[in-house]
């Protein structure tokens, strides 16, 4: 029998109405075996589960957000796939029409680096180490799609050949594609962020406005800076 559970002065319990208690035999002052299995709520998102991915170098500003945080809403859980995950010892191998994507210039923050400033965004803003996974992948190895779930959809947003590329990558393996075609909010890119932080030579606090400025979400730019006090 499901039942609702009540406050009962101090305590908690749950209650039996007079019919069924008669119709069990039970007695004020019996004591009974009582097996608790918490239900769980029906879920009001529209996939148990979504796939985002990116190379996020650094994360993340306004437009990477509106990314994520369109998975977040379509979903229960979102496993968040990084991009060129190991770019100092395997770099991703992009053809011609992205071979800027594998330079090193353009990947200067290590997978774990990544991964710590994206799991500080999250705590900042209140969302759970429940709602998301965070994995590498090689959007580059056909070997990487293998590992997929094909019952979880993979959000992509098409903006570009190169976008619209990755769309034709899911779908060539099999893989359920929800196609976003999201413009940027703003005009900022993840170029513009690494060349401010880059050349940027003064002391680290002053750096927070100016990428503030230039479109990098502010949630994001406590992790970056403790990354970057690291790395001098």
């Amino acid at each position: 029998m499901r039942r609702k559970i009540i406050r009962i002065g101090k305590s908690v319990g749950v209650t039996i109405p007079e019919q069924e208690r008669e119709a069990l035999g039970l007695r004020i002052g019996d004591e009974v075996d009582v097996t608790v299995k918490p239900l769980k709520k029906a879920s009001a998102k529209a996939y148990p589960a979504i796939t985002a991915h990116g190379r996020f170098q650094p994360p993340l500003h306004v437009n990477h957000w509106n990314y994520l945080q369109e998975a977040f809403r379509l979903a229960d859980t979102v496993r968040l796939l990084i991009t060129n995950p190991y770019p100092q010892d395997s770099p991703e191998q992009h053809d011609a029409s992205a071979s800027w994507r594998s330079q090193p210039g353009n990947n200067p923050f290590s997978y774990e680096e990544r991964v710590f400033m994206f799991e500080n965004f999250f705590e900042r803003i209140n969302i759970g180490k429940d709602r998301y996974t965070i994995e590498p992948f090689d959007i580059t190895n056909p070997a990487s799609f293998d590992v997929l779930d094909p019952a979880a959809p993979n959000l992509v947003n098409v903006y570009s050949e190169w976008s619209a590329g990755k769309a034709r990558k899911f779908k060539d393996h099999g893989l359920t594609v929800l196609q976003l075609d999201q413009p940027k909010a703003i005009d900022v890119s993840g170029t513009q962020i690494r060349e401010l932080v880059n050349s940027y030579d003064g002391d680290l606090k002053d750096l927070g406005p100016k990428l503030i400025d230039a479109g990098f979400m502010p949630e994001a730019v406590p992790g970056l800076l403790e990354v970057l006090s690291q790395k001098k």
